[in-house]
């Protein structure tokens, strides 16, 4: 069994398989010789990757896989088989698959020093490293997460050990074991000349990297969150809009740097706990990034909104220092353990901080640590966290740091050229460095909700772009931010989830030697977001941008939303619904109200060609910058003035499910009409680092008849002729939201009767092999709205409403 993820395997029969081929290729070789390639998303018969990426990115084109073998005994037997292929030797008898397998491999060998001292943990060090050999670096040391604590401490003290023995130090240790998420790790001081010695020979003998119960030897983590550092803005004479109730739950909690909670913006909606005592040591005037997130969250743009956000305030617990160059992560502390302990005190023990919270604002970064197919430490506890507290964490796509070149071309020649073709060229130069550009950790986690940028203001521009700064893109265009980061994410999931205003974001045109750079300017108060500052004094305010500008404002609608479902004339009116129904709602909202701009769609239609009409790889390719879509808060909120939306919660069970009935308008029945249907599940899905296929759960929703359910009952038209629209329907299985986009397949609505219904059934499938147990109860929530595309004299929202908003029918 082969897996693209090393997490859980037995370090004593680890194997690891570098493939010399595309993954698509090698899969279908392994499982001719009954090898499974367990990659948790099946690949295509036809899909293979374009071959410009094949040059440019081999490293990626041709994975690493990774395997347990059954014994040590059979680890050393295909070992011998490999090295007897590469001697040239003939296959022995019955061997001669093994053989072919072979050929599309450039190495095979047990996991050793190579593997726990990754290509990009070595890239990210030698950044890291000082000139002064004696000058100290600090390592994060992760021991193998097995189950085993007797195991897991022996490994310890022998890391520790070696540590010691090396001259280093040990600075901080985290050790945490719940079903589900297993953390074992060390922080330690190392000198830079020990550094780079272990990097230019990872193997040498009595070296950190040849510990068999270490895992990984990574860079410290350093979280971070860069704020604008323009001047600030005056503030405006009522910069004090309608006050924040005291009374109010605190329903979100921002997990950032420490903001400033008496600005007057902010005033009464902010309560700050310093669990991790790290308040002192962030001056006032520094404390810029996450006073503009709780801006963001409670009041939306200053100028644009400034309106206080419904039925909430905020609770701040700092787990970042605050300095003139930004806020990062304390220099003494393992950042999983940071957050882990942070998260225990928000909504764990008798009297937790957060009780009534179901979002968690995570608009952090991990520096160097764009996603490259393994899922971070920092991933998966937010994963767990999820799944077992029932908190939805609102996380931002992160900002890539890295100028964009442009080859072959000058400045002044880019500058003159048309949009159309600055456009291409930037476009084209985007797929070549894909891979410097991916998702910043945390935002792969499975059960979160990662946002990305778009680049776009809520208000016109102070003045005129100066010389020197060129548009990308015509005014009004719905397109992502330059410098926030792309998918997919892990397993091919949809990441970024969606994407909102983000700011718009100015670029530079930078001369090089054989082209140019563009490069987003980090300081501008002509543009960008209106948000509170803790420059200029109480009321002091400042212009940002970025995902994580993006991300506090989804945060902000979700907590809208969740006082709409509740409020007079909601579809809970009067209940208190639980943290976990909420997450759910809200998330499965969110993503039901995205719809992909027209520029996604001509995006798609410039890749279908490039692709020679590989439709799917086209679809993907725009879902990397674009997700599912566009947020729309307001259809969060409400119902579109020409359709219905409907929300339900429901518990499924392994290989169950359970069936919606939806009222079908009368109305509609056999009239011509134009129609577009969304069908959203959201659930957090329980996950096991020690399976191959890493999320247990899996939830689609089918239109069937009955109690059936089988492929052949299902309703291909969902009742009224529709079909499959932008998002094909592998893509949309990967994940833990499941969202449907249908439009009508032909013009006229089937004829049905004055009492039927649309029967959506919900169905339950162990994603991973077997992980899942059939006790584990999944609790979902699932969103659907119709929509008509002109006016009638027919209000459907009533006629549904009439009959019955969602009615659960039974359980399987």
């Amino acid at each position: 069994m082969l897996r693209q993820d090393p997490a859980g395997i037995a370090p004593e029969r680890a194997l690891v398989f570098v493939t010399a081929v595309p993954i698509g290729s090698f899969i279908r070789a392994a499982q001719n010789i009954g090898l499974e390639v367990f990659s948790e998303v099946e690949i295509e018969e036809d899909y293979e990757l374009p071959g410009d990426l094949l040059d440019q990115n081999a490293e990626f084109a041709t994975p690493t896989l990774y395997a347990t073998m059954p014994t040590e005994e059979v680890l050393k037997r295909l070992i011998r088989l490999w090295r007897s292929f590469q001697r040239n030797e003939a296959a022995a008898l019955g061997s001669a698959p093994w053989w072919s397998l072979f050929e599309m491999l450039a190495e095979l060998r047990p996991w050793g020093p190579e593997d726990r001292l990754t290509g990009e943990a070595r890239a990210e060090l030698i950044n890291r490293l000082p000139f002064d050999d004696d000058e100290e670096v600090r390592l994060e040391l992760e021991i193998w997460p097995t189950s085993n604590v007797e195991k897991r401490q022996r490994w310890r003290r022998e890391t520790e050990a070696r540590v010691v023995a090396l001259g280093g130090r040990l600075l901080a240790a985290s050790s945490i074991d719940e079903r589900g998420f297993v953390y074992e790790a060390l922080l330690v001081g190392m000198s830079a000349g020990s550094v780079r010695a272990m990097i230019d020979n990872p193997a040498a003998p009595e070296g950190l990297a040849i510990l068999d119960g270490l895992q990984f030897v990574l860079p410290q983590t350093i979280a971070q969150s860069l704020p604008d550092d323009s001047d600030p803005l005056e503030a405006a004479a009522d910069a004090v809009g309608e006050l924040f109730d005291p009374e109010m739950p605190m329903r979100v909690v921002l997990l950032d740097g420490t903001p400033i909670a008496g600005h007057t913006d902010l005033d009464g909606g902010v309560t700050i706990e310093d669990v991790h005592g790290l308040v002192p040591n962030s001056l006032v005037q520094h404390r810029r990034h996450a006073t503009s997130m709780a801006s963001l969250i409670l009041r939306g743009d200053l100028e644009a909104d400034g309106t206080p956000v419904s039925d909430s305030r905020l609770l701040a617990i700092p787990v970042l220092i605050d300095s003139d160059q930004g806020a990062s992560s304390p220099e003494d502390r393992l950042f999983v353990d940071v957050v882990h302990i942070a998260l225990v005190h928000a909504f764990l023990g008798a009297e937790p901080l957060a009780p009534d919270a179901f979002l968690v604002n995570f608009s952090i970064g991990i520096r160097g640590a764009h996603f490259s197919g393994r899922i971070s430490s920092l991933a998966r506890l937010l994963d767990w966290w999820a799944d077992t507290a029932g908190i939805l964490f609102v996380v931002s796509a992160g900002n890539v740091p890295n100028d964009l070149h442009i080859p072959n071309i000058t400045s002044t020649d880019f500058e003159d050229a048309p949009l159309n073709d600055r456009k291409a060229r930037v476009t084209e130069a985007q797929r070549q460095a894909r891979y410097l550009r991916t998702l910043m950790a945390p935002s792969e986690a499975m059960n979160a909700l990662t946002v990305g940028a778009v680049c776009q203001d809520l208000i016109l521009p102070r003045a005129p772009a100066p010389v020197g700064e060129v548009p990308l893109r015509e005014d009004g265009a719905i397109e992502p931010a330059l410098s926030s980061a792309i998918g997919l994410g892990a397993f091919r999931s949809l990441k970024p989830d969606l994407l909102t205003t983000g700011g718009e974001h100015n670029v530079r045109l930078i001369p090089t030697a054989d082209g140019l750079n563009l490069r987003v300017v980090p300081q501008s108060q002509r543009t960008g977001l209106n948000v509170a500052s803790s420059r200029g004094g109480a009321t002091g305010r400042a212009r940002a941008r970025g995902t994580s500008c993006a991300n506090a404002l989804v945060t902000r609608a979700q907590l809208n939303a969740a006082a709409a479902l509740t409020e007079d004339d909601g579809p809970y009116e009067g209940q208190e619904l639980p943290r976990r129904d909420l997450a759910l709602l809200t998330r499965a909202l969110a993503v039901n109200s995205a719809r992909w701009p027209e520029e996604a769609a001509t995006f798609y239609e410039r890749e279908k060609v490039r692709l020679n009409g590989r439709h799917l790889q086209a679809k993907e390719e725009v879902a990397r910058y674009y997700g599912h879509g566009l947020l729309a808060p307001e259809r969060m909120r409400e119902a579109p003035i020409l359709g219905t939306t409907l929300v339900g919660l429901g518990t499924v069970r392994k290989d169950g499910a359970i069936i919606f009935d939806m009222p079908l308008p009368p109305s509609l029945a056999n009239a011509k009409m134009r129609r577009s249907m969304w069908v959203t599940l959201a659930w957090f899905s329980p996950v096991e680092p020690a399976r191959a296929k890493y999320r247990l759960a899996a939830l689609e929703a089918i239109a069937a008849d009955g109690d059936a359910q089988s492929d052949d009952e299902e309703d291909k038209g969902w009742n009224l002729a529709m079909k499959s629209g932008h998002l094909d329907s592998n893509m949309i299985k990967r994940g833990t939201v499941w969202s449907r986009r249908l439009v009508h397949n032909r013009v006229s609505v089937p004829a049905f009767g004055e009492d039927q219904t649309l029967p959506i059934r919900v169905q339950c499938r162990d994603a991973s092999g077997g992980g899942l147990s059939p006790d584990d109860d999944i609790r979902f929530a699932i969103a659907l709205t119709l929509e008509l595309a002109v006016d009638t004299e027919y209000d459907i929202h009533e006629e549904i409403r009439e009959r019955l908003e969602v009615r659960l029918r039974g359980a399987e």
